[in-house]
């Protein structure tokens, strides 16, 4: 009798525990989940709190990746163009009208060419031991289905590489982790290398750019563009120094005081003027944009691991942060699939008044520069995350063959054929292991510069 109630009592005691661990566990997950969304309010209110890694409220939202709200993220990236009180409006046309059917047909294409490969006999890996089986996903970049040879298309010129494209033209970063496709895909086929390319539709059309435009620009004089012409002299000669904010600079870039100077004989100094001229412009709404796409690249490479995390530690990961576009109405041969040439940049900075093609110019490479450097500093945070640098190699390219400034881009904001031939060949470079492990950016002017082709 005394053994059956002592019976009874340890397991009441036990469910009690199971009941109150639970019950504690839960609690803490609300709590994680609320300060997820605060941070996330936070983002709206201060982005620049959260640019660096070094930052307290990035490293706090890290902390508590697993609770971030991808609808909320989503509302707070739409808010940025359509109003924080605006309802989430899916603008989105990479599967949907002719782009859509456009997509899916090039698509099954290159499906239809990875199948071919891999029923060949691809991934014996004792016969073929350099073979390698690529998941890309991305943009127009990776699928410009028609007039334009893109780098998917380059790439799977290759004999040594199996490329498994779910990449639209048109497709914004949020979208692509919302679908879940790509850890579908990456399940699936293991793939040895995963290759994204987003962030660039998600300020395209719709006159979304004209969104970050400031109608009057700050005083070149100002402190906060003395302390931004720093920042990016330092960051082009890759010196890894945090963004200055609007208030003071960090610690770092005391330590190279003394040879700025020297520092600045090694970079384009024109260029640097260009792209603080275009800072002058840009408001706090860019700096959400960009945080918000810093945090989605983050969830997205952190899905990765948490799908597969002794796979992951194998795998290559690229990115890239496009080339410096140029704002144009011309019309190339063929008229562009997507939308009127000056659709996308020249008519949204028109739209706030800025006229001068110049100042066009300056404001489309400091976006691009920026970007590119946040995508840097994320994939520091990874051991297995590498950059293709691609800014201003379609310039250099017709520099060095004597063309007109602009005669080498298919549109506003993409390169012609032979230029995506010869960025690809940086990507094949790093994938077959030219560069040692150590070196996370590939710079494609100074790989063209080597004359090595592929």
């Amino acid at each position: 009798m005394l053994n059956s109630i002592f019976k009874k009592l340890i397991t009441l005691s036990i469910l009690l525990l199971f009941i109150n661990n639970k019950s504690f566990s839960q609690e803490k997950k609300d709590i994680n989940k609320s300060k997820a969304f605060q941070l996330l309010d936070s983002l709206w209110e201060n982005p620049t709190s959260f640019f660096n890694k070094s930052d307290h409220n990035w490293r706090l939202l890290c902390e508590n990746l697993d609770q971030v709200d991808i609808t909320k993220l989503n509302h707070i990236s739409q808010s940025i163009f359509y109003g924080k009180d605006a309802r989430i409006i899916n603008k989105n046309e990479a599967n949907i009208g002719a782009l859509g059917s456009f997509n899916k047909k090039a698509q099954k294409k290159k499906s239809k060419e990875f199948s071919k490969k891999i029923r060949s006999g691809f991934r014996n890996y004792e016969e073929h031991p350099n073979n390698k089986v690529v998941l890309m996903e991305g943009d127009s970049w990776f699928e410009y289905p028609i007039f334009l040879k893109d780098i998917t298309d380059n790439l799977m010129d290759s004999e040594n590489l199996a490329i498994y494209s779910i990449a639209s033209g048109g497709d914004w970063v949020a979208n692509m982790i919302a679908n879940h496709q790509y850890q579908f895909e990456y399940l699936k086929l293991k793939p040895d290398v995963f290759i994204i390319s987003g962030g660039g539709n998600d300020i395209l059309g719709d006159n979304r750019l004209a969104s970050f435009v400031n109608y009057k620009p700050i005083d070149i004089n100002s402190e906060f563009l003395n302390n931004y012409r720093n920042y990016v002299i330092l960051r082009s000669n890759s010196k890894p120094v945090p963004m200055c904010n609007a208030t003071f600079c960090p610690t770092e870039y005391h330590s190279y005081k003394n040879i700025m100077h020297e520092l600045n004989k090694n970079v384009n100094m024109q260029t640097v003027e260009k792209i603080v001229n275009g800072r002058r412009y840009l408001n706090k709404s860019y700096y959400r944009w960009l945080v918000s796409l810093k945090l989605e690249y983050k969830i997205l490479f952190e899905s990765l691991k948490k799908l597969d995390e002794e796979r992951f530690k194998d795998i290559m990961i690229i990115t890239q942060g496009y080339d410096y576009s140029i704002p144009s109405f011309k019309e190339k041969i063929g008229k562009s699939m997507f939308s009127e040439n000056g659709k996308w940049l020249k008519e949204p900075l028109m739209m706030k008044g800025i006229t001068d093609p110049e100042t066009q110019q300056d404001i489309v490479m400091t976006i691009i520069f920026d970007f590119n450097e946040m995508i840097i500093e994320l994939g520091k945070e990874f051991d297995n995350i590498y950059h293709i640098d691609i800014r201003g190699f379609t310039n250099y390219l017709e520099n060095k063959d004597w063309k007109k400034h602009g005669k080498y881009w298919f549109d506003e904001i993409h390169p012609k054929s032979h230029v995506y031939k010869k960025i690809s060949d940086s990507y094949k470079a790093l994938i077959f292991g030219d560069f040692n492990e150590h070196h996370k950016v590939v710079n494609v002017i100074e790989h063209h510069k080597l004359g090595k082709d592929y």
